[in-house]
């Protein structure tokens, strides 16, 4: 008999925590917006930090494949002449589209880092990594405009450091929500996970 009322309070009590926690509990995570008082050294009087369309920097782009560019966007940065060198990125680009299958992936926005960069040979890579068109624009802009725009724009670079192998995520309002290593699955799961947290309070 005593060993029956322990097994009941045993498995009394967590049941009770998850119904109190279900009920009356808040289990929400925030991702935080970045750069609350603008980007460091960037004229810049959002608060916070406003990502500007990116067809008001791709007027002088060489190439551009329009698409529509509302809800979550990725930004990151491929070696336009150097197809070696994005395979890895390519990997976790395709696993962050592939995680968002049935929900809908975000728009992800790629620059060749090399004017005049490889965009055929881009579309190529990505069509062979399975990304989807739909899911994906290239656009190659001008050395100074594309400086300006990762600098300013996103902060993927600042005036010391350029990390072009980091993807830089905006939401819907266009702000920075995070700004992650592409080549560290750790920081793409993560990206994974926050856009998910994001997309599910949104």
């Amino acid at each position: 008999m005593k060993k029956t009322i322990f097994l009941l309070l045993t498995l009394a009590i967590p049941v009770s925590i998850f119904l109190f926690l279900k009920f009356f509990g808040t289990n929400t995570f925030e991702v935080p917006c970045l750069f609350d008082e603008g980007i460091p050294d960037c004229v810049d009087s959002s608060s916070p930090h406003i990502v500007p369309v990116v067809e008001y920097i791709g007027g002088e782009a060489k190439n551009l494949i329009s698409s529509d560019l509302n809800g979550f966007l990725v930004f990151g940065v491929l070696y336009g002449t150097d197809l070696e060198n994005n395979e890895d990125k390519m990997r976790e680009l395709v696993r962050i589209q592939d995680a968002f299958y049935e929900v809908g992936s975000p728009h992800f926005v790629l620059f060749p880092h090399e004017e005049l960069g490889d965009i055929r040979g881009l579309m190529e890579l990505c069509t062979e990594y399975g990304m989807e068109q739909k899911n994906y624009s290239l656009v190659n802009l001008k050395e100074e405009k594309l400086m300006e725009f990762l600098r300013c724009g996103i902060a993927l670079i600042d005036n010391v450091n350029s990390e072009f192998d980091n993807l830089v995520l905006v939401d819907p309002e266009k702000r920075i929500r995070g700004i992650y290593n592409s080549k560290d699955i750790e920081q793409t799961d993560k990206l994974i996970l926050e856009l998910k947290i994001l997309k599910q309070n949104m």
